[in-house]
């Protein structure tokens, strides 16, 4: 019988903090932040480069990168790496040959001498190796600063020296460690960006590209070789104009992580706000390949559910969708929705000309718009559904202590719908489960930083069930079991929280999964920022089915496939919901 481990995230967070032994720090500056040199610019311009620059500059992000998450006094924050970048690029761009890239990369790095003192490993975290070595852990491949070749021997010695270090303090790190045993970029620097600095883009994409590199669970499944994708991504930056331009670029290289937690949100909103500054009075879903009106706002008369959307203000969706895939990350190419929903509904004004395509009819109709995003409502109410002894649920219209009322008066109903496919409003992955699931069953694998080693992530079971919560958190409510079927509804709506507590639920005897693949976006979030107030989430966690398959960009498998139609809309049905009616009552 499997060993169970039963060890939630707050036991994970308990165990990073007492085996690495952060130290306190009580200073409020730091050394690094009296270079102020280049706090309004970085005093390098727009140029074109030539291939041989573009691979220079490649091997400059790598290095200053690695650099910057190994190097003892960058880490204790007494370097200022960005002003460091911006001292040693211009050198770099002069370079003839990639001899004199690797002599100009050691001269600056002389500066900056290695002192090895790194940390032996106290008790604790001999223990912590051991669960590593039990549970698994992966490596990110650095064996790059081993080539001689390609750096030299100077170069590559520098850098190996740091290959061993232990450094277990990061509190002044450009990545430390929050409480919920994520890393955090809070340490990072915004930066204002005027139109043509080159220096300040080029740390926005060399920032970015080493925080997916070191500290990204999924950077083994961009959407392109990550590499790959910093190459074609240089010449880009170096050619950007003006701040819009660099919002666009970014969000590019952002795309291609395919991670669908990220979505890139500056002050000035150049994305956010694509195609106008209002919105379709609506809520829409991909069905049958179409663009489908699934409600209306109740004072929008001309509008109605089940209408397929064409043109609006005068552009195609096609054409919507086509430009706005390579701004946005898609898990897969057909996965379009939570990514998309907002700018397919934007309109340039109060009133908005649209196009639709109602039964065999195209229509052209002019509807107001709203300020704000509409957002769908659930007809649905937590309740038992009548005229069946089923029992519904919607976490996303949950508040704290609902559930448990529910589940006592859903008692002795013959079935249970749990609807995944709306963002839940408060966490039930756990506490249903002590209903449900009479044994306690693992249901993920979580995949976390190694905070003392940048690039190595550490695996760590996930179990729920019954006496969980007793166990983990000391509660000692009484959970009633519950006997009933239980289907759990899900579809591309389907995203991180959501996902965790389907694994977490299917879990249980008498359980099915119904729907369609979710979107594949699971685990905690962590917030990148960049220069030019550009900030957006990627995922910080990876997270992984109890037999080790990867549920990132491909996302959760239902148990039965059931879709929405666009006839089941026109007449208001709802088919995974009679799909789950149907089950029950088998």
């Amino acid at each position: 019988m499997r060993k169970k481990y039963k060890i939630a995230l707050i036991t994970i967070i308990i165990l990073i903090l007492g085996f690495w032994g952060i130290k306190e720090y009580t200073s409020d500056t730091l050394p690094r932040d009296s270079d102020t040199e280049f706090q309004k610019g970085s005093k390098i311009k727009k140029q074109n480069l030539s291939p041989n620059q573009v691979e220079y500059l490649y091997k400059l992000c790598k290095v200053w990168g690695y650099t910057k998450y190994h190097h003892p006094d960058v880490i204790a924050g007494n370097i200022n790496w960005d002003a460091e970048l911006f001292r040693v690029m211009p050198n770099v761009l002069r370079a003839k040959s990639a001899d004199e890239v690797n002599i100009a990369l050691s001269d600056w790095l002389k500066n900056f001498p290695v002192k090895v003192e790194t940390e032996l490993p106290n008790e604790a975290s001999k223990q912590w190796i051991k669960l590593q070595e039990k549970q698994g852990n992966k490596v990110l491949d650095t064996s790059w600063i081993q080539d001689v070749d390609d750096l030299g021997t100077e170069l590559s010695g520098y850098l190996c020296s740091m290959s061993e270090l232990y450094i277990s303090d990061r509190r002044n790190s450009y990545a430390s460690f929050e409480e919920i045993g994520t890393v955090s970029f809070e340490n990072e620097k915004i930066y204002p960006v005027s139109d043509g600095d080159m220096g300040m883009y080029m740390l926005g994409l060399f920032r970015f590209w080493n925080i997916y590199e070191y500290y990204s669970p999924n950077v083994e499944i961009t959407t392109e070789d990550w590499d790959i994708v910093l190459k074609q991504a240089i010449p880009k930056i170096a050619n950007v104009e003006n701040y819009k331009s660099y919002v666009k670029t970014i969000a590019e290289v952002v795309a291609k992580t395919g991670d669908a937690h990220t979505v890139v949100i500056d002050q000035e909103k150049v994305l956010y706000y694509y195609y106008g500054e209002y919105f379709l009075p609506c809520d829409i879903k991909i069905v049958e390949n179409q663009v489908v009106v699934t409600q209306v706002k109740e004072s929008e008369k001309q509008l109605l559910a089940g209408d397929i959307l064409l043109r609006i203000d005068g552009m195609s969706l096609e054409d919507r969708i086509e430009e706005q895939k390579k701004y946005h990350a898609l898990p897969e190419e057909n996965k379009i929705l939570n990514q998309l929903k907002s700018t397919l509904l934007q309109s340039k004004g109060e009133k908005a000309d649209i196009q639709i395509l109602r039964g065999d009819e195209r229509k052209t109709i002019q509807i107001n718009t709203l300020k704000y995003q509409y957002e769908y409502e659930n007809p649905l109410p937590n309740a038992i559904m009548d005229p069946y002894n089923i029992g519904y649920i919607d976490p996303s219209n949950l508040e704290q202590g609902d559930l448990e009322k529910l589940m006592k008066e859903f008692k002795n109903t013959d079935g249970l719908i749990v609807d995944l496919r709306y963002y839940p409003s408060t966490a039930i992955t756990y506490l249903l489960n002590e209903y449900i699931n009479p044994d306690q069953k693992v249901f993920a694998s979580i995949s976390f930083p190694n905070q003392a080693i940048p690039g190595e992530f550490c695996d760590q079971e996930m179990v729920s069930g019954s006496g969980t919560l007793k166990e983990q958190e000391n509660d000692i409510r009484t959970f009633e079991p519950y006997m009933g079927k239980v289907i759990l509804l899900m579809d591309e709506g389907t995203q991180s929280q959501s996902e965790f507590t389907i694994m977490s639920l299917r879990q249980a005897p008498n359980t099915t999964v119904l729907g369609n693949p979710s979107i594949g976006a699971d685990g905690n979030i962590t917030i990148v920022k960049l220069p030019g107030t550009i900030q957006f989430p990627i995922s910080g966690l990876g997270v992984y089915t109890p037999e080790g398959e990867q549920t990132q960009r491909c996302g959760l498998q239902p148990d039965v496939e059931c879709y929405q139609t666009i006839d089941g809309i026109l007449s208001g049905k709802d088919e995974l919901v009679e799909k789950a009616i149907e089950l029950i009552q088998e």
